[in-house]
C-alpha cells in the first residue's frame, strides 16, 4: 500500500451478497485455516459464511457488515451484532464486533482501525454503552491491537466449537466503553 492508496468503507446490502460470500471466506482462510482439524473448516466455512446464512445477514436489521476498500478492491470487512449481551450488561446497551477480517495483503494497513471507527460510530448511532468482541487467547497481535483502540479485558471464555483445535480454544472477551471513546 502507498501514500496514494485509498481505503473507502462502505456498509455491505443485499447486492453485496456475491462479494461478502467470497470476501469472508478467502479472509478467513487465508488467517484461521490452520486453526482447524480435518472436515472443520470446511463446516465452518458453509455454517458460518455459507450463501444462505449470509443472506440471511444481509437482511436482519439486528445485524450490519461494512466492507472496507482499498483502491477499489475488497480488502477486509467487520460485522456487527446490535443488541448482543456480554456478560454483566443487558444485550440493549451492548453491540458486538462479531468478525473483523482482513485479506493478508491488507493487513497492517490501518484498515482495522477505520473499521473500528465506523463500529463506534454505529455504538453512538445506537446508543450503546458498550461494544465488545472475543478473541483467541494465543492471538496476541489481534490483542494489543483491540488494546491500542480502546478494549481491556473483560472475562475468559472457551470456543465450544466441534473441529477447533483444542489448544486454540481459549478466549478472552474484551470490551469497550463508548462513552470513554473521544467523539
Amino acid at each position: 500500500m502507498t501514500a496514494t492508496d485509498s481505503i473507502t468503507i462502505r456498509k455491505a446490502s443485499s447486492s453485496d451478497l456475491s462479494l461478502l460470500f467470497n470476501l469472508s471466506r478467502i479472509s478467513y482462510v487465508e488467517n484461521y485455516a490452520d486453526h482447524w482439524n480435518d472436515g472443520g473448516l470446511e463446516w465452518y466455512l458453509e455454517k458460518v459464511y455459507g450463501w444462505d446464512g449470509l443472506k440471511l445477514d444481509l437482511v436482519d436489521p439486528a445485524i450490519s457488515y461494512f466492507i472496507a476498500f482499498v483502491n477499489e478492491e475488497a480488502a477486509g470487512f467487520i460485522k456487527l451484532r446490535f443488541d448482543s449481551n456480554l456478560p454483566g450488561y443487558p444485550s440493549t446497551n451492548a453491540m458486538e464486533v462479531e468478525k473483523i477480517y482482513f485479506r493478508l495483503p491488507f493487513k497492517g494497513k490501518g484498515i482495522g482501525k477505520k473499521l473500528m471507527a465506523v463500529a463506534l460510530l454505529e455504538a453512538k448511532r445506537l446508543r450503546k454503552e458498550i461494544i465488545w468482541l472475543a478473541v483467541i487467547d494465543t492471538n496476541r497481535h489481534a490483542i494489543e491491537f483491540y488494546k491500542k483502540v480502546g478494549f481491556e479485558l473483560h472475562e475468559k471464555t472457551a470456543l465450544d466449537i466441534p473441529y477447533f483445535k483444542e489448544e486454540l480454544k481459549g478466549m478472552w472477551r474484551m470490551k469497550l466503553k463508548v462513552e470513554k471513546v473521544n467523539s
